[in-house]
C-alpha cells in the first residue's frame, strides 16, 4: 500500500498540473480568438460608417462603439493612407494615446488583415500589452480610382489579463481541492480493495503459529488461485510429513513376505544335516536379501520424494502387469488362478515405476489371495497422460459399510488371512500422492472391483 500511495501521491499532482496547463492554455488561446474576433468586428463597423469624399476619408463625430468615443479608453482606432506615414483620422479615444513606437503597418492586399499582440512602452501605462488588428481596403470613387487605407484598432490586455488571472486562480484552487480529495479517496479506496491481502497474510500468519491448518476464509474471486495455491502447498506439505509417519509402517508391510521365505528357508536348513550344503537355499535366502534391500530403498526414496511428477516418463502399464501376474502365479501356483487382462491403446503410466509396482502389486496380492481363481485386469487410456486402472475378483467380495473403511491403514475384512491391513491404505496413499482417485465397488464377476483414476 506505501508505494502505491507513494507513487499517486507523484503523478497524481504531475497529472494534475499538466491538466491545468493544458485547460489554461485552452482559455487563454480562446480569449485571444474572441479578442480577435472581437476587434474584427469593429473594423468593419468603422469600414461601415466611412464615406469618401473628394478624395478625402470621413468618419462620424460618434460612432457606435461607446468605448471609441471615450478618451483614454481601452479601445483606440486609427486610418492610414496608403502613401502616408502618419495617420489621417483618429477615434476620440485615441487623442490623448500615441501609438507604439515600435509599431510598424504591415503592406497588406485589399481585404487582408493582421491580428497581432505588441508592448507599447510610451502608452498611458508603462509596458501595457495590446493587442491590434489592421485591415486594408480600397475606396473607388466615381470616376473610378481606386484609394488604398487601412483601418487599425488596439485594444489593451488589462481586460483579458484580469479574465486569465481571476481564471487561474480558480482553476489551480479547483485543482488542488480536486487532487486532495483524490488522494483522500485513493487512500480509502486503498485500504478497501487491500484489505483482503491483508486478510490472507493474517491468515498466514496464525497458519505459522499453528492456530490454522489452511486458508477457510471468505475471499474475493481475484485472490482465488492464490489461496488454492497456498492450500495445495499446505495440503503437499501435511502429505509428505503423512508420508515420513507412515514409511515404518509401509516398510513393515513390503518386508513381511520377503522375511517369511527367508525364516522358511532358514528353518529348512537348520533341519538339514550340519553337513549338507543346501546352496539351492542360501541362494533364495540371498535373492530375498536383495529384495528386502530394494523395498527398503524404494521406500525411503518415497518417504522423502515429492508427489506425483507432471513431466516424468510415460511407463507401459501391460508391461509391469504382466511381470506382476507372472510373480503371483508362483506364490499361488495350488490355487490355479486364471487372469484376464484387458489392454487396449497401449495405456501408459505417467509416474514412478515404483509407485506403478507397489500399487499392481497390492491390488493384486489382495485379488489372487481373497479371490476364487478369476481374476480381471482392465487398463485404459481416459486422456493423452491419464489413465483408468480397475482389477477385479471372483471371490466373495466386501460389504458397502466396509468399502471406505478398508481404505484406512490397518483395516482388514477377512482377518483369516496373514496379513497387516495396510496395503489398500499404501495404494490409496500413492494415488492421492497423483491427484486420483480409488473407489471400491462390487465386480460382474461377484467379488471386489478397485477402480483407480490417475489424471
Amino acid at each position: 500500500m506505501g508505494r502505491l500511495l507513494i507513487a499517486s501521491l507523484i503523478f497524481l499532482p504531475l497529472f494534475c498540473g499538466l491538466l491545468g496547463l493544458s485547460l489554461d492554455r485552452a482559455f487563454s488561446t480562446s480569449l485571444r480568438s474572441g479578442a480577435q474576433a472581437q476587434l474584427k468586428l469593429q473594423a468593419y463597423a468603422l469600414i461601415a460608417a466611412a464615406e469618401l469624399n473628394q478624395q478625402q476619408l470621413w468618419l462620424p463625430e460618434q460612432l457606435t462603439e461607446d468605448r471609441l468615443n471615450q478618451p483614454s479608453s481601452d479601445l483606440f482606432a486609427v486610418v492610414f493612407a496608403s502613401s502616408q506615414t502618419r495617420p489621417i483620422w483618429r477615434s476620440p479615444s485615441a487623442i490623448n494615446r500615441p501609438l507604439p513606437r515600435n509599431w510598424i503597418p504591415s503592406p497588406l492586399s485589399a481585404g487582408q488583415f493582421y491580428f497581432g499582440e505588441i508592448a507599447n512602452s510610451e502608452g498611458h501605462n508603462n509596458q501595457e500589452q495590446l493587442f491590434y488588428l489592421q485591415y486594408s481596403v480600397y475606396w473607388e470613387d466615381d470616376a473610378g480610382n481606386e484609394y488604398p487605407f487601412q483601418f487599425v484598432i488596439f485594444e489593451t490586455q488589462a481586460t483579458i489579463s484580469q479574465q486569465i488571472s481571476s481564471y487561474r486562480k480558480s482553476l489551480w484552487g479547483w485543482l488542488a481541492a480536486i487532487a486532495l480529495s483524490i488522494t483522500v479517496i485513493q487512500v480509502l479506496l486503498l485500504r478497501w480493495g487491500l484489505k483482503p491481502v491483508r486478510q490472507v497474510t493474517d491468515d498466514l500468519e496464525r497458519i505459522q503459529t499453528g492456530q490454522l491448518s489452511r486458508l477457510d476464509g471468505r475471499y474475493p474471486a481475484e485472490l482465488e488461485a492464490m489461496t488454492r495455491g497456498i492450500n495445495t502447498l499446505l495440503n503437499n506439505e501435511a502429505q509428505q510429513r503423512a508420508r515420513y509417519q507412515n514409511t515404518l509402517s509401509d516398510l513393515a508391510h513390503s518386508l513381511k513376505t520377503p522375511l517369511a521365505i527367508m525364516q522358511g528357508s532358514l528353518q529348512s536348513t537348520e533341519a538339514r544335516d550340519a553337513s549338507s550344503n543346501n546352496t539351492e537355499g542360501l541362494k533364495e535366502i540371498e535373492e530375498q536379501i536383495n529384495r528386502v534391500d530394494q523395498i527398503i530403498g524404494y521406500q525411503l526414496k518415497r518417504a522423502i520424494s515429492a508427489p506425483a511428477n507432471p513431466f516424468a516418463l510415460a511407463i507401459p502399464v501391460q508391461e509391469y502387469c504382466e511381470k506382476v501376474i507372472s510373480a503371483l502365479q508362483k506364490v499361488y501356483r495350488d490355487k490355479q488362478v486364471g487372469v484376464e487382462f484387458i489392454c487396449t491403446d497401449s495405456p501408459r503410466f505417467r509416474g514412478d515405476k515404483g509407485d506403478l509396482m507397489e500399487i499392481l502389486g497390492n491390488l493384486l496380492d489382495n485379488a489372487f489371495k481373497y479371490g476364487n481363481g478369476e481374476v480381471r485386469i482392465t487398463a485404459l487410456p481416459v486422456t493423452p497422460s491419464g489413465l483408468s486402472l480397475t482389477i477385479e475378483d471372483n471371490g466373495p467380495g466386501i460389504a458397502t459399510t466396509q468399502r471406505t473403511q478398508l481404505l484406512q491403514r490397518g483395516e482388514r475384512a477377512d482377518t483369516s488371512q496373514p496379513g497387516q491391513g495396510i496395503g489398500l491404505a499404501v495404494v490409496t496413499d500413492i494415488v492421492s500422492s497423483y491427484r486420483g482417485s480409488i473407489e471400491l465397488t462390487r465386480s460382474p464377476m461377484g467379488g471386489l472391483s478397485v477402480i483407480l483414476q490417475l489424471p
